[in-house]
């Protein structure tokens, strides 16, 4: 496990696939689902947008994880644990897959003032687009001391190490990639990451010429201390598109669940 904070120049997501920005939120109540989504979202897509040069991007997830936790997903306003396990969010079939399904669900349009059409879904994903996690501690007054979050860089990776394996929902199944064990496998971490810092990576890009696939996982820092203060975390699911269709007018495009709309633009 390398300390990311040496490299230089520093990490970038065009380089490496993932970045650390510095960028404070005005969020004071993670366990709200609500003021999440109204404060916390708009923050997560400029900072998106800066780290990636993306045009549009609308977030669709969030989870709250704490490390006393042993259930890996969240109830509404709830947490859930870490993830110990080596994995990337998508494939390359399952991540166009994912895109299909959202727009099947609703993605809004404040500006049209109406649900993007079947249509309007393909033709932004005719352009280039990414599902790109952010990660980063509500921890007001630690830093992350346990069970942190490492990311692999990609180039270290061999196409045979990828494996898939599907994760079965009542109302879909998604498809992620694990990993083969391999001594190549270059690993990465913060140390000691603060509230006001935001680990940014990839989880899959369109494009192929460049970082497409950051593995990434929870681990035990063998550094901690035995008192090391529980790690609570946000992480926040947001697909960026870099060359949509032209508009007379920019679109602020919402994702809708439950009838409610989630913020994007």
């Amino acid at each position: 496990m390398r300390d990311a904070r040496e490299l230089h120049p520093p990490a970038s997501l065009d380089a490496l696939g993932f970045a650390l920005q510095s960028w404070p939120t005005k969020c004071d109540d993670f366990e709200d689902d609500d003021a999440v989504v109204a404060t916390y979202y708009g923050e997560m897509m400029d900072l998106v947008k800066a780290a990636s040069g993306a045009e549009r991007v609308f977030i669709f997830d969030h989870t709250v994880r704490e490390s006393g936790n042993t259930n890996l997903n969240a109830a509404a306003g709830g947490s859930a644990a870490p993830v110990p396990r080596v994995h990337c969010d998508y494939t390359a079939s399952g991540a166009p897959r994912r895109l299909q399904q959202l727009g099947a669900e609703g993605i809004y349009s404040r500006l049209r003032g109406r649900v993007l059409t079947p249509e309007d879904v393909e033709e932004l994903a005719a352009g280039r687009f990414a599902f790109i996690n952010v990660w980063r501690s509500i921890d007001d007054s630690h830093p992350v001391m346990q069970q942190p979050l490492a990311v692999c860089d990609e180039k270290s990776v061999a196409e045979e190490d990828r494996f898939t394996y599907e994760l079965r929902f009542p109302d879909r199944t998604g498809e992620n990639y694990s990993l083969r064990h391999s001594r190549a496998h270059r690993w990465y971490y913060f140390p000691r990451q603060t509230k006001d810092e935001c680990l940014v990576f990839k989880v899959y890009d369109k494009r192929e010429d460049g970082p497409r696939f950051v593995f990434h996982t929870a681990f035990s820092d063998p550094s901690s201390p035995a008192d090391a203060p529980p790690r609570r975390s946000i992480e926040v699911r947001a697909i960026a598109f870099f060359d949509p269709p032209e508009l007379e007018e920019p679109v602020d495009a919402m994702r809708t669940a439950q009838g409610e709309p989630f913020a994007g633009r």
